[in-house]
This record gives C-alpha cells, structure tokens and sequence, in this order.
C-alpha cells in the first residue's frame, strides 16, 4: 500500500524542487552567454563520413570498456559482491574480460569502507581489462563509460599506467559521461555574484546547445585540470540533454577530432550515447537472476543458506 502520508512527502518534494528551479531563474541565453564568455567557445561539430571511419579502423580498432557490479545476501557483513568488466575489442574477437568478487566475511574490511572498497574493485578490474587490451590488440581508440576522474580517484595507480600505456602506443583514451555531476556553470555564475543555487551541469546545459553544438571546457574552469583531464560538452542527439567527454591532457590537440567521432558513433534518435557503450554494457552486465544462478551453483548449499540467502526472502507474507 502507499500511505497518504507518503502521498503527502512526495507533493512536498515537488514543490521544493520546483523552489529550488525558481532560485536561478536563468534564460537558455543567459547559459549560452556565460559559456562563451567564460567557459569556453560554442560551435557545431561534424560527423565523419564513412570513408573517415574507415580512415580511422585503418590505424587501428575502436575498444570500448565497461564494467559491472552486483550483489547477493543480506547486509554487511553477509555479502558477496561480483564484479565483472569487458573490453569489446572488434566484431570479429572475442572480447576481453576481468573479473573479481569482494566478501567482507573473508576480506576483512569495516562497514563504514564497503562502499568506498566497492568502487575501488570496480574501477581497477575495468582498467586492468581496458591495459590488457591496449597491450595486447591493435587498438587506436579507447572508449571507457563514464568520467576518468572516477578511475584517478578510485584506482590511481593503474589510471596512471593506462594513460602511460595509451601514450607509448599512439591510443587516445576517451571518457564519455552519461551521468554529468560537475558544477562548472554554477559555480561561474557565483563567481560572477549571482545566486543560482545548486545547480548541476547536467541540469544546466538541458536544452542549451542545439544538436552538434558543443565546447571544451577552459582548463581553468574545471576541477579536472589538476589530474591532467580536459573536459568538453555536447548535445549529440535529439534529446536536449547533453553529454560529456573526458581526454587526457596530453591529447588536447586533438579534441576536436575526439568530439566529432563520439558525436558520429551516436545515433542523433536516441538518447545520444554511442551505441558501442550500450553494447558493452548490455554485454557485462550481471543481472540479479545471473548472480543468484552464480551463488547457488559454486557455493556450498549450506553456505549459501546459512549466510547470504536474507531473511526477508524467507517470507511467506
């Protein structure tokens, strides 16, 4: 049942978050006005013909990274975490795969570091699959889904050798971000002494840029400089919400490039994500049936009742 109480919290928050929309009161020219002023300069990108694809596969293949992660059992500590990432390496190989699993009954580690050690897990088996792929493949272009900073943050060490490995070769490393959680546009409007709340970019930018328009971010402007990330935005689709994409910055030279091929491995119907990174994802992803099947086939069936099958399963009601 839902309780009008409920009921009652849900039309609260509506109308909190439609006060909290009143604060910056912002025109779509208002964003578009600081962006060029001061963010970095608006301009419509084009995308590659066929035979510049084909120009590109040439030099070598398009590898595209994700990862996933899923969980069965109860609460901390009665637990096991799977994690799993792909490199997708070509049509005609088979892709590329590193897995781990995290246990707190057997690894040892707080309640309060579960998560953070979650995060770590994922990140470092979704570089170690991305170096093996660069290592041993032809490949030109590396495409990882979601921001490099998370993998600086989380795993630093293997990004760091990631983006050593990509230099030596000659391979652009490229991350794309569905999930934008940066604050550039906020944070100029308060330097600028306006009061626009909290206001995301994600939020910001929805329904700024005209399908193909983007810019790259100033260096200064974004909390990346100083892990040596660029940052750009673009709207690759119909859907006004735009993405964003992460590069070294040793490969700045070359972001306008970078920026056209995402925008043309996008298909402008959709919700403007590169169709490879949906591919990987569905490819990775561990579902709950699939964990499940996993647990009860490789776990003794008296370990797995005893410790990760939750009480609340047990219900009858």
């Amino acid at each position: 049942m839902i309780s009008k109480d409920l009921m009652d919290e849900v039309s609260r928050l509506n109308q909190r978050l439609k006060n909290r929309k009143n604060v910056s009161k912002l025109s779509r020219e208002d964003i578009r006005n600081l962006i060029t002023n001061e963010i970095g300069k608006i301009k419509i990108y084009d995308r590659f013909s066929v035979d510049k694809l084909k120009e590109i596969k040439q030099d070598g293949c398009i590898c595209v990274v994700d990862g996933s992660v899923n969980r069965i059992g109860a609460n901390y500590p009665n637990y096991v975490e799977f994690f799993q990432s792909m490199a997708l390496v070509g049509s005609d190989k088979e892709p590329l795969v590193k897995a781990d699993i995290l246990c707190p009954l057997v690894d040892e580690f707080s309640e309060r570091d579960q998560f953070q050690i979650s995060k770590e897990k994922l990140c470092a088996t979704e570089l170690a699959v991305a170096i093996e792929a660069v290592s041993n493949h032809d490949v030109k272009i590396l495409m990882m889904d979601g921001t490099l900073m998370r993998y600086a943050l989380e795993a630093e060490g293997l990004y760091e050798a990631l983006v050593e490995l990509c230099d030596e070769k000659g391979v652009i490393l490229v991350g794309v971000v569905e999930e934008i959680s940066t604050k550039i546009i906020m944070n100029t409007f308060h330097e600028n002494g306006k009061n626009v709340g909290m206001l995301f970019d994600r939020e910001a930018l929805f329904n700024v840029l005209d399908m193909n328009e983007g810019f790259v971010v100033e260096k200064y402007k974004s909390r990346k400089e100083e892990y040596n990330i660029e940052q750009a935005f673009i709207r690759t689709s119909k859907d006004p919400c735009v993405i964003a994409i992460d590069i070294p910055s040793q490969n700045k030279d070359d972001f306008d490039k970078i920026i056209s091929f995402v925008l043309t491995l996008s298909d402008e119907n959709t919700r403007g994500v590169p169709f490879l990174l949906d591919l990987v994802d569905k490819k990775t992803r561990i579902d709950n049936k699939q964990a499940e099947i996993l647990a009860k086939k490789y776990l003794d069936t008296e370990m797995y009742q005893s410790i990760f099958r939750s009480q609340r399963s047990k219900r009858v009601i």
